[in-house]
């Protein structure tokens, strides 16, 4: 698959976090989650060279304590943490790059440094993003996480089957990771309950307008009668097509690819704008679907969730 566009992000030091869609904003630098992500796509589209980029990054970020969120411009690391979203994106990434032998003693390294975090996880994201890593490196800590992250559902009803009080980004990640999880484990009481967070999302993201995602203008609280449309995120629409697609591959159900490829659709189209969401000679993504229209600015996150989505349909299979 030709990349120009990612290609343009990726420098010898990392990828850069934003761009205008025409020239890259320099001065917001750069991002570990990004990295972490970046090098799950270029190892999957055997861009060597740029993966070799992105581990060098992702281990330059690591100190003592965990790793640095973001680098400047400058590329000196900003002393802030990284997130627990980043951090998870790091295991997955480190997981996915020893599973397919590429520096494999210092991916699994990294990880074991990491043990403090992952054992102080909190939040959804963080155990789902963990947890997508620990399935290629240890299936009995998978265990654990996927106990955890399934417990902060306790409490969710039928009507807002979510482990918090307001649906907000990425949240496909969840019943994607929990899918993988019942598959690789072969655990169906596992695959059964992300289904039903599945359709949960799924109901909420075609509420009264056509599907897409649940905008960040006021996200969606639990108590809200109406599901906000703008601004509209490329990841959230990646999420749900890698979560159907897992989804048609544990239960051999064509109807839930159908659904995947319906989210892709958003990207080409089948939208509340009813425009492309990426330009189709050069794989540039746009960032989202505000107000006012499309917003043509091309980040790093836009882009690797639009070629991860890509590949995995077009490929079918998980990562």
């Amino acid at each position: 698959m030709l990349t120009p566009f990612l290609d343009y992000l990726i420098d010898d030091f990392g990828i850069w976090q934003h761009s205008d869609g025409e020239k890259i904003l320099i001065d917001e630098g750069y991002s570990l989650d990004d990295a972490a992500r970046g090098l799950i796509a270029c190892l999957a589209l055997q861009k060597t060279n740029s993966a070799e980029v992105l581990l060098k990054y992702i281990s330059n970020a690591h100190h003592e304590n965990g790793f640095y969120g973001f680098a400047t411009k400058e590329r000196k690391f900003i002393d802030y943490p990284a997130s627990e979203d980043a951090t998870g994106q790091v295991v997955w990434a480190m997981g996915y790059a020893s599973a397919h032998g590429f520096h494999e003693a210092e991916a699994k390294t990294l990880v074991k440094k990491l043990d403090t975090k992952i054992n102080t996880l909190k939040h959804a994201r963080g155990y789902a993003y963990t947890l997508l890593g620990t399935l290629y490196l240890d299936k009995e800590l998978s265990s654990i996480l996927a106990t955890k992250l399934i417990k902060l559902f306790d409490g969710a009803t039928d009507q807002w089957f979510w482990p918090e009080s307001v649906i907000t980004y990425g949240n496909g990640i969840i019943p994607y990771v929990l899918l993988r999880y019942a598959s690789v484990i072969d655990d169906a009481a596992t695959a059964q309950f992300a289904l039903r967070i599945l359709n949960f999302i799924q109901n909420k993201c075609r509420s009264d307008r056509i599907l897409g995602p649940i905008g960040n203008e006021g996200w969606l609280r639990m108590e809200d009668a109406l599901v906000p449309t703008f601004s509209q995120q490329p990841i959230d629409s990646a999420y749900m097509i890698w979560a159907w697609l897992a989804a048609s591959q544990y239960f051999s159900n064509q109807e839930y690819y159908l659904r995947a490829q319906e989210w892709m659709a958003w990207f080409n189209g089948s939208n509340v704008l009813n425009a492309p969401m990426y330009n189709c000679e050069t794989l540039e993504a746009y960032d989202g679907i505000d107000k006012k229209g499309i917003n043509l600015h091309s980040g790093a996150e836009s882009n690797i969730c639009l070629l991860l989505s890509l590949y995995m349909l077009e490929n079918k299979i998980t990562l």
